[in-house]
């Protein structure tokens, strides 16, 4: 059951008399276990609405709505996510990477399906049963994105550590069957569930198609905080480049838009990233397929439409070693806008996670502060640095502590028209 805690003014609920106390007990007569159970009877048009009120009489409601109107219902905490705790015990798993010393949330490992609904978590399934599986049915949770790995259960058991998750091919071809759309990936680990492994994953995956609508390929990720565990291997160029090319021939066998690498594999490889418009509509972009060329889109976009200066002056950026290429060569294009604007790229040599992870969105004020010297008036960082919704870097420091470290005005930028937009404002400031 769910306490009411507030209603709102002039809502169904207030016309049917609630009162906040009141508790609900669930709907069409069946328990409430979350408020994925409220928001989906507040979007149905009619059901039975258990209550009981603070007085202690049980009543059900019939209700009778529109789709689009609400109950206009707050409910208390019990009924809020708290995250299921993972049971894997991924050869890959980055919590187990992390140097001590940092934020407690980010050693807590969560795996559930709920937060693959709502946040697009990735998931590998472990904890859901049918009783779950029947849930999402009902629920119509979707879509979901789920860590799929491999296909053959025992190379998936080798990397996970727990035969449950070795079952994900069963529970999404059950889900596939009853209409929720799902969004996969696969991390990649070298010698284990690469060549062959990939090939035979992504053919049973394509064959679930269209529930299945994607898989993104993504090399695993290694810091130098690895002492005691499973020891994986990089992948190289070469490696990386076979790759590439293994999924690009899959993508174009199966008609395109359906499995794509990672960034970082193009850039592992030295090889060419694709065209924008070769992502679709970039369903994988938060695992970093398409998020070079999405942000080049957009900064050509704005860069088309920015008001011009001639002001004279200088522009540090932040970025990691993966970027700095791209980076420097869109900031070129600036001069056409901004000739006498100077950018000055900063890009940092991961030594807090180990050189190996280049990525931006792991650079942390740690390695910046040692790193850069003599900094302009304003520096740009991207947001991936920080937490979402936050001004706090994964290392503990905030943006002004960083600003006082190394004495410059930051600013955020949230991706190409933001960076450019960011440029055009400094550069006509007056």
């Amino acid at each position: 059951m769910a306490k009411i805690i507030a209603i709102d003014k002039g809502s169904i609920a207030e016309e049917l008399g609630l009162e906040i106390g009141d508790e609900v007990l669930g709907f069409d007569g069946e328990e409430i276990v979350d408020v994925l159970d409220y928001a989906y009877y507040d979007s149905q048009d009619s059901f039975v609405l258990n209550i009981k009120a603070k007085q202690g009489d049980v009543v059900d409601i019939e209700i009778e709505k529109d789709e689009t109107e609400t109950l206009g219902l707050t409910l208390d905490e019990s009924v809020q996510l708290e995250p299921m705790r993972c049971k894997n015990k991924c050869l890959f798993c980055f919590v187990d990477q992390l140097p001590k010393g940092m934020r407690e949330t980010l050693y807590v490992k969560d795996d559930d399906y709920r937060l693959s609904f709502v946040s697009g978590n990735y998931v590998t399934l472990s904890n859901v049963g049918q009783k779950e599986l029947d849930r999402i049915v009902k629920l119509h949770l979707s879509p979901l994105y789920i860590s799929v790995h491999a296909y053959n259960k025992d190379i998936k058991t080798k990397l996970v550590s727990n035969p449950e998750s070795a079952k994900v091919f069963e529970k999404i071809s059950f889900l596939a069957e009853h209409g929720i759309v799902m969004h996969t990936q696969i991390v990649l680990c070298k010698g284990i569930n690469d060549k062959d492994a990939l090939d035979e994953t992504l053919k049973n995956l394509r064959d679930l198609y269209p529930a299945v609508q994607s898989v993104a390929v993504i090399p695993v990720g290694l810091t130098c905080h690895r002492q005691n565990l499973y020891p994986l291997e990089q992948f190289d160029k070469r490696s990386s480049r076979e790759t590439v090319e293994q999924v690009e021939k899959f993508n174009r066998e199966c008609g395109g838009n359906f499995c794509w690498c990672s960034d970082e594999f193009y850039i592992k490889a030295d090889m060419p990233l694709p065209d924008y418009c070769d992502y679709g509509d970039f369903c994988q972009i938060e695992n970093g397929v398409g998020l070079c060329a999405e942000f080049a889109n957009a900064f050509d976009n704005a860069l088309s439409l920015a008001k011009s200066s001639d002001r004279e002056m200088e522009i540090a950026v932040i970025t990691g070693q993966s970027f700095k290429n791209i980076l420097s060569g869109l900031c070129e294009t600036l001069k056409v806008k901004f000739p006498n604007v100077r950018i000055k790229i900063c890009d940092i040599y991961n030594d807090f996670f180990g050189r190996s992870i280049t990525v931006s969105g792991l650079v942390t004020p740690t390695d910046i502060i040692k790193q850069v010297s003599d900094m302009p008036e304003y520096t740009i960082i991207p947001s991936t640095m920080l937490r979402e919704f936050t001004d706090t870097f994964l290392d503990g420091y905030t943006v002004s502590d960083l600003e006082r470290a190394i004495d410059t005005k930051i600013v955020v930028s949230h991706g190409g028209e933001s960076f450019v937009k960011i440029i055009e404002e400094l550069a006509n400031k007056r």
